[in-house]
Formats: structure tokens, C-alpha cells, sequence
């Protein structure tokens, strides 16, 4: 039979190799992140939002168009760009459209007003470690 002082001595010693093991992946990911950021540019990403057609109608579909942009050229690699719809009148409403790339930089989704009224629309884009969303309003007419 073992010791209890050897047993708690390997006990320890096994412990810390696990450990040891595990911080090694962070320590390469973390690297990588810097790296990559140290790359992208350190301008601001711009964002243009619209929407065709630009007078809405209540039952008409509405596409909506976020145009990404960093240094006058095209961003194709955005992390995530959504459209949040909120009502005027009650901010607790609101819907959230997921944009897909469209090439050129343009990323767009759709979605149709059932009703009339005055809405926020806000595109909300997460691109090479920088997060911008414009708003604008879009009144739909019956």
C-alpha cells in the first residue's frame, strides 16, 4: 500500500499535467485572436442601411439592405448582421431578421407588414472586431 504523503504527491503531480495541458489550447487561441486583429484594419467598419421598395404598404414585402464597408472596400466576411424591427409605439415589439451575404458587401432579409404604423428599423452588424447599427425610421401606410 501506498503512502498518503506519495499518493497526494502523484495525485498533485497528475493534476498539474492536466492542467498544464489545457491551458496550452488557450494560450494558441488567444495568439491566434491577437493575430488576426493586429491584421484587420483599425478603421471603422460603415454601414448603410435601406430598404426597397422605399414607400411600404401594409401586406408588401420589404427587403431590407445593410452595405458593409471598411476603407471604401467590401466587407464579405461579417460575423453577423440582423435587422430589429421595433413599433414606434410599443418598443417591446419587435422582430429580428437574419441578413445574408449578398456579395459586394451587401447583406440583406426580408419580412412583410402585416399592419401600418411608424417603425425603428436598426441593422445590427459584427464585423472584424467592431459592432456598428444604424437606425432609421420606415413608416409603412396602410
Amino acid at each position: 500500500m501506498m503512502k498518503p504523503r506519495i499518493r497526494r504527491g502523484l495525485i498533485c503531480i497528475v493534476m498539474g499535467m492536466t492542467l498544464a495541458g489545457c491551458s496550452g489550447n488557450k494560450e494558441d487561441e488567444m495568439q491566434m485572436q491577437m493575430h488576426a486583429a493586429a491584421n484587420s484594419s483599425m478603421s471603422p467598419i460603415k454601414v448603410e442601411l435601406s430598404w426597397t421598395p422605399e414607400q411600404v404598404n401594409a401586406g408588401t414585402a420589404v427587403s431590407f439592405k445593410a452595405v458593409v464597408t471598411q476603407d471604401g472596400e467590401p466587407v464579405d466576411d461579417a460575423r453577423e448582421v440582423m435587422f430589429e424591427v421595433n413599433e414606434a409605439a410599443d418598443k417591446t415589439q419587435k422582430v429580428e431578421i437574419k441578413g445574408e451575404s449578398a456579395g459586394e458587401g451587401a447583406y440583406v432579409g426580408e419580412h412583410t407588414f402585416e399592419e401600418a404604423g411608424e417603425f425603428s428599423v436598426t441593422s445590427h452588424v459584427t464585423a472584424r472586431t467592431q459592432h456598428s447599427m444604424p437606425s432609421k425610421k420606415l413608416v409603412v401606410a396602410p
